[in-house]
């Protein structure tokens, strides 16, 4: 068989192989003179596979060189990780059947690793590392070799540490081995970008900074709500011991489509359908998709076609992928349009030629307003999380009516008509996307002569120490979940958390559960929504161990992830280790101080924690010679992590204070101390602690409390009769401008340098 190969060094970012040209024919229209479409009804991926090594196909050949690389996304240089040096990576184009070959050539001085999201191949392939592969090593070079046993559109992005979010992703189309219509197509990969480095973005959220909400104007601070009318509100959710609500943990700096945040796609005819492969590659935005000219057509969802449904707003959960149909308009380029779900930019596409013709504008949050209706909600057994007030709209639950014209899909068996509910079409006008839309161009109900097996899973999480999880229980604690190849495995997941979650399986497609009963869609990623419960289904049909997690990236960096293990199945070397290196991610050290400079002395509070322990360490000094430490190292006990026991040092030498030459007292001491912190109502912590000599002391603590969107209120007192009140104005991320009254110390005003 003839070996093909192809060059991605030779291919630019858009070649003409991704753009596939219409064949008009004049005599197939309908009647108000739009094209008639027909897409075929292919089958399931991976249904009556055959054994992974009894392939043999064309030869489709790629190169891939992982480079450490700079760009200017907002004018600055700032590092990033490219393939063959653009970001994104090159598209990789196959047809159904083939064989790829592709190797990846690390170039950089760290490990790499690239997973072919939604593609169906042998465990080893799966591109995990310590899970199913080897990493590729700095300098070295690894092939990977599957067959392509189905079609649609996926991508490809590094499964090592943070690596995704610098830039390491890229799209996959594999055409049908049956001949389709020939549509003029774009390939669009949505992504996020921030210029700071992923690790640190990863450590702020740790220490719960507060210049992300700032900067997305998300902080909800007191005097916000006083002005707003939510005071009440307002106060009920820090009652309930819950941090300001946010869609979206990370500002950033720039949306992006194709690596611009503008594109124009002038080649596009007037009155032309086009078909466009839309990915969200980002790390952790959700996009929402909305065309100017007209509505868009759904025909594929996660990579597989479904009955065409029409939609005016299209939500795209991270790491899913769905192609959709467009006509551009016959003057003018139309905008389709890809906001952040928090509203803090977008990324466009325009379709034609012309004065541009601009998407509907998507308002501002109003984080109040879903404040109180979080308050409305049933608050029991709710983790601490930021909160997503977003409800599906369009379905009536009661009835199971389905919007437009899903509820009776417009199709034979041999093949679907999809001239309907385009512009110009006598339809009912297209709503927003649900899940309740997707409809299988097949029956995908599970053989019922197989046993069941039922996976119940709570995801669950704490927003105020950034740890995720699956019941309570990060990757680095949990056990694997067993399953047996041959049986029909069910997951319950209720998403106990206020934040959505795209979770994915690797190596599976699974029946996502909606209404529309036996034709429920196949998908290999899915979103559930805050207070949700999910099932989906799939055929264990395949071995060994895979993947299952967020993809969010930092909540699957902060735990929310546990392996699905096939019972049975040969272990790998990294099985065989316990997965100890991929297990070792999620329970990282990460550090973080302020350190106050004040006029009367310096505060210097500081932490190192994982997801159970901390090192605390508070540092007084005035600038006439009294100074203080305490050293605490704490064990959280309870799943909400509420709760965490210490042991510590308390060592004090304050020379011009009435106490100071008294030994032991609070003024002169040098003593082992043990208690504990308790998290009250109002995000108050509560400290009991006992010493040495038998002192006990109580004290309470609040730090940040918002009193606007910039300027913050700390507050301190114990039974020894000290107390500190403090006040902070944010001018940057890592510098406030700071004031504070001490017992000891008194009054001061200086800088506060956080980080």
């Amino acid at each position: 068989m003839r070996q093909w190969t192809i060059s991605l060094l030779l291919l630019p970012v858009f070649s003409s192989a991704q753009m596939r040209h219409e064949k008009q024919d004049a005599g197939n229209t309908n009647k108000t003179g739009s094209p008639k479409i027909t897409m075929y009804n292919f089958p399931l991926p991976g249904k009556n596979a055959k054994p992974w090594g009894t392939y043999t196909a064309k030869k489709v050949e790629y190169d891939l060189y992982v480079t450490d690389t700079m760009v200017k996304f907002t004018g600055k240089h700032r590092h990033a990780i490219a393939i063959n040096g653009q970001i994104p990576a090159p598209i990789l184009e196959f047809t159904e059947g083939d064989t790829a070959i592709i190797r990846v050539h690390n170039l950089m001085k760290m490990e790499t690793s690239i997973h072919w999201h939604g593609i169906l191949l042998p465990n080893k392939e799966d591109g995990v590392p310590y899970l199913t592969t080897s990493p590729v090593e700095a300098g070295k070079t690894y092939t990977f070799t599957f067959p392509l046993i189905q079609s649609g559109t996926y991508w490809y992005h590094s499964h090592t540490m943070l690596q995704e979010q610098s830039g390491l992703y890229g799209s996959i189309v594999i055409h049908p081995a049956q001949s389709e219509p020939d549509l003029k197509e774009y390939v669009l990969l949505l992504s996020d970008w921030t210029d700071e480095n992923p690790h640190q973005v990863l450590r702020y959220l740790k220490r719960a900074g507060e210049w992300y909400a700032i900067k997305k104007g998300a902080l909800q601070s007191y005097g916000e709500a006083i002005a707003a009318g939510y005071l009440k509100d307002k106060l009920k959710q820090e009652w309930q011991r819950m941090p300001a609500m946010d869609v979206s943990d990370v500002y950033y700096n720039k949306f992006l489509m194709n690596g611009q945040d503008k594109n124009e796609f002038k080649d596009a005819k007037p009155g032309e359908i086009i078909r466009l492969r839309i990915i969200n590659g980002s790390a952790s935005t959700y996009f929402t998709l909305q065309y100017a000219n007209s509505y868009m057509r759904i025909i594929a969802a996660d990579g597989i076609n479904v009955t065409p449904v029409s939609v005016n707003k299209l939500e795209i959960a991270i790491a899913e992928t769905y192609d959709v149909l467009i006509t551009v308009p016959e003057n003018g380029a139309a905008e389709l349009r890809a906001t952040s779900w928090d509203v803090t930019g977008y990324s466009s596409g325009y379709f034609g030629k012309g004065n541009a013709i601009p998407a509907p504008e998507i308002p501002k949050l109003n984080y109040f307003k879903m404040m109180r209706e979080m308050g409305s909600m049933n608050m029991g057994g709710m983790d601490m999380g930021s909160t997503d007030m977003k409800n599906m709209k369009g379905m009536d639950m009661k009835d199971m009516k389905m919007p437009n014209d899903t509820t009776a899909p417009k199709m034979n068996m041999d093949g679907m008509n999809m001239s309907g509910n385009m512009p110009g079409m006598d339809m009912d006008t297209p709503g927003e996307f649900n899940y309740h839309m997707l409809r299988s161009l097949h029956p995908t109900t599970l053989d019922s002569s197989r046993k069941i097996r039922e996976v119940h899973l709570k995801l669950t999480g704490n927003m105020l120490r950034y740890v995720w999880s699956f019941d309570n229980k990060t990757l680095s604690a949990a056990d694997k979940i067993p399953i047996r190849k041959g049986e029909n495995v069910r997951f319950v997941l209720e998403n106990t958390t206020m934040m959505r979650h795209p979770l994915h399986l690797h190596g599976h497609f699974f029946r996502f559960i909606n209404a529309q009963g036996e034709y429920a869609p196949m998908k290999h990623t899915f979103d559930i929504k805050p207070m949700e419960t999910v099932n989906i289904e799939f055929d264990a049909n395949e071995q060994q161990d895979w993947f299952f997690h967020c993809h969010i990236l930092y909540h699957m960096m902060a735990g929310m992830a546990r392996i699905v293990s096939y019972e049975g199945s040969e272990q790998n070397e990294f099985a065989r280790t316990g997965y100890k290196k991929l297990k070792k991610e999620d329970n990282a050290l990460y550090p973080w101080f302020d350190l106050s400079v004040h006029s009367q002395g310096a505060w210097l509070s500081s932490a190192i924690s994982n997801n159970k322990n901390a090192l605390e360490f508070e540092g007084r000094i005035s600038w006439t010679g009294n100074y203080e430490t305490e050293t605490h190292l704490l064990r959280y006990l309870d799943k909400k992590q509420y709760l965490a026991f210490y042991i510590g040092y308390d060592y004090r030498k304050n020379k011009t204070l009435p106490l100071a030459n008294k030994p032991n007292t609070k003024d002169n001491r040098r003593v082992f101390d043990a208690g504990f912190y308790y998290l009250l109502p109002m995000l108050v912590r509560s400290e009991w602690r006992i010493d040495q000599t038998g002192r006990l002391r109580l004290q309470l603590e609040r730090r940040d409390l918002p009193l606007s969107n910039n300027f913050f209120f700390d507050f301190r007192a114990n039974t020894d009769k000290e107390y500190n009140v403090a006040f902070r104005y944010m001018v940057a991320k890592s510098l406030s401008i700071s004031t504070n009254y001490d017992s000891d110390y008194k009054w001061g005003l200086g800088l506060t340098w956080h980080y």
